[in-house]
């Protein structure tokens, strides 16, 4: 039986291939103008291609890339998924897919996109780049590192890869690695101001205030300056002692970004280091009453604020200390969450069967200073008091059948039903003035006997000095001075020195004229140098733990201070004749100008030299 014979028309294959072909001709040109940047006549050939051949893959693609750089992204998206419906095989289609749809808010659509870039071509760096962007986006952090660094082993030369893994570095705290990725990027880019201006800022996270300062400043010579970048400038300044200029970069920063609460409160800070009080108090009033309430920046406004209150405290301006202790409180927002989940204390009584824990919060002189606190907590209710190592041993004085002095991480911490700082006790006590003094630590009469021969074999006025804080402390270098700038005591006939400094500056030599005599052995925790203290006649120290251990002893103590000052040493403690109504004993010499640090120090070196000289004659 004969077949039925098929009298459709046939498609002309010569004329597809034809077709293929011119649509193919056109793409080509299309990509040559698109490269060159002549992006309406790529655009135009484009869609001449596609007149030509509605599914050609490369046209959908390019328009789509087109759209996208327009910042159509839902454009581009369908464009594009029309090209890998027509051609699923290009990975680099996936990588512009990824993109679109990560701009369109689709973070996990464009992570799937870019995975299956990658998985088809390993070997493309955008495609690992673009990967990462999703995984950021998705705030997956340690997998966008690793994307990161494979987009680099592939293109070792992508400037904006290697500031990418730097950023996620540093906000994973991989702080060393950060660095490199920076340095990787500068080295790369050595005009880039955003490059040089993201180096500086690390180094200033990581203390390294000089390399700090050189970079912000060719950041901010080598464009337009930024806001961000004047304000890390005034901020690294500021931690040299450089306050004059950084005030003045701080203002050109709020000018340039009047809106940006991080700079106006920034820019509070140094005014308060500069003594203007009342200029300081309005910008953290202006950024409390602006910004979201719980945010960083409120919470930051409002503690410098109470900081302000505490300093301008006194009998003319009555309600400032207790405002300013309520306010004080914004700090905890800012530190990291407690060490236990205990609810917090209000303040009232407890129960006799309960017991209230107290901890230390911050640097140990803030510790010291608020330990005059406990024994009235104590009558509110049983305190098991948490402290560090090298304080523990110092506060078995604090002992008593109503507080029971115990280290950080003891078991009966957890059988406490509530939990306050020290440094909130003010506030929850309600404690309208500085409660009078008496010493309320004293040295082991154990720890205090192999001193005394010892300090006893030294001639007339024994004068312990500390010269140095932490170095960790990133405004350190404003408080602390080197040993050399002692050298004016030298001069003092009739007095013994001590050292009593510890850290990397215990190290230091004396400069000539100036002999020093080292402990025979190490001061250990603060209860072996209370022991110490307790036998000298003295102690010259600048703002550091041994200023606070000192007075807390009631022994005399003279205190080396910076221009500004901490809030605990400004008018609204202030005794009679420099002294301090936290302790009576101190007595305090303070820079008289904001001058630089290496001048800084000359005058109250000078002066406190010269009331030595006094007391050893006397």
């Amino acid at each position: 039986m004969p077949t039925q014979q098929d009298h459709r028309p046939r498609p002309d294959r010569r004329e597809a291939r034809r077709t293929a072909r011119q649509a193919d001709t056109h793409a080509a040109d299309a990509q040559r103008n698109h490269g060159a940047g002549r992006l309406d006549e790529a655009e135009r050939l484009y869609r001449l291609a596609l007149a030509v051949q509605p599914d050609h893959a490369d046209s959908l693609y390019g328009l789509g890339v087109l759209a996208r750089g327009a910042g159509r992204n839902d454009l581009a998206a369908g464009l594009i998924g029309r090209a890998i419906a027509a051609r699923k095989e290009a990975a680099h289609y996936y990588v512009d897919l990824g993109l679109a749809l990560r701009e369109l808010g689709h973070a996990e659509e464009a992570r799937a996109a870019l995975q299956v870039a990658v998985l088809r071509d390993p070997d493309d760096p955008r495609g690992h780049a673009g990967l990462a962007l999703a995984l950021e986006t998705l705030g997956r952090l340690d997998e966008a590192v690793a994307s990161l660094r494979s987009a680099v082993t592939l293109a070792p030369g992508d400037a904006q890869a290697w500031h990418r893994l730097g950023a996620d570095l540093g906000m994973l705290g991989r702080l060393d690695e950060a660095e490199a990725a920076f340095r990787r990027t500068v080295a790369l880019l050595p005009d880039d101001p955003s490059a040089l201006a993201n180096l500086g800022g690390l180094l200033f996270e990581r203390n390294g205030l000089d390399e700090a300062a050189d970079l912000l400043r060719r950041a901010a010579s080598a464009g337009p300056p930024t806001a961000a970048t004047l304000s890390n400038l005034g901020l690294v300044l500021m931690a040299k002692g450089e306050v004059v200029e950084a005030e003045r970069l701080l203002g050109e920063a709020a000018t340039l970004a009047p809106a940006e609460d991080a700079i106006l409160v920034n820019r509070g800070s140094v005014l308060v280091d500069l003594g203007r009080f009342d200029d300081a108090e309005a910008c953290f009033e202006t950024v409390e009453a602006r910004s979201r309430p719980g945010s960083d920046n409120a919470a930051r406004a409002c503690f410098n604020r109470a900081t302000v209150l505490l300093a301008t405290a006194g009998a003319d301006r009555p309600g400032r200390l207790q405002q300013g202790w309520t306010l004080f409180e914004a700090r905890r927002t800012l530190l990291a969450a407690p060490l236990n989940s205990l609810p917090d204390w209000d303040g009232l009584s407890l129960p006799d069967h309960a017991s209230l824990l107290l901890h230390a919060e911050q640097g140990l002189g803030d510790a010291i200073q608020f330990l005059r606190y406990v024994t009235l907590a104590s009558r509110r209710a049983r305190v098991v008091l948490a402290l560090p190592d090298a304080l523990f041993g110092l506060a078995a004085c604090l002992a008593s059948d109503r507080c029971r002095p115990v280290r950080l991480h003891d078991p009966e911490t957890l059988l406490c039903v509530a939990q306050a700082s020290l440094l909130s006790l003010p506030h929850l006590l309600g404690q309208p003035t500085v409660p009078s003094f008496l010493p309320y630590l004293r040295a082991s009469p154990d720890a205090a006997a192999p001193w005394r021969d010892w300090v006893g074999s030294l001639a007339g006025l024994k004068v312990g000095l500390s010269w140095a804080g932490s170095p960790s402390y990133r405004f350190d270098r404003r408080r602390s001075l080197k040993l050399a700038a002692l050298a004016p005591l030298g001069g003092v006939p009739g007095v013994s020195f001590v050292s009593l400094q510890q850290g990397e500056a215990a190290g230091e030599d004396p400069p000539t004229g100036l002999t020093l005599s080292r402990p025979p052995v190490p001061l250990a925790d603060l209860g072996v140098t209370a022991a110490l203290i307790a036998q000298l006649d003295l102690v010259v120290s600048v703002d550091t733990a041994i200023a606070h251990l000192a007075g807390a002893l009631g022994r005399p103590v003279w205190l080396l201070n910076r221009f500004g000052g901490d809030w605990r040493w400004q008018d609204g403690f202030a005794g009679p004749d420099d002294t301090s109504l936290w302790y009576p004993s101190l007595r305090q010499f303070r820079q008289r100008e904001p001058l630089a640090p290496s001048a800084a120090w000359q005058d109250p070196v000078a002066r406190l030299a010269g009331a030595l000289r006094l007391q050893a004659s006397g």
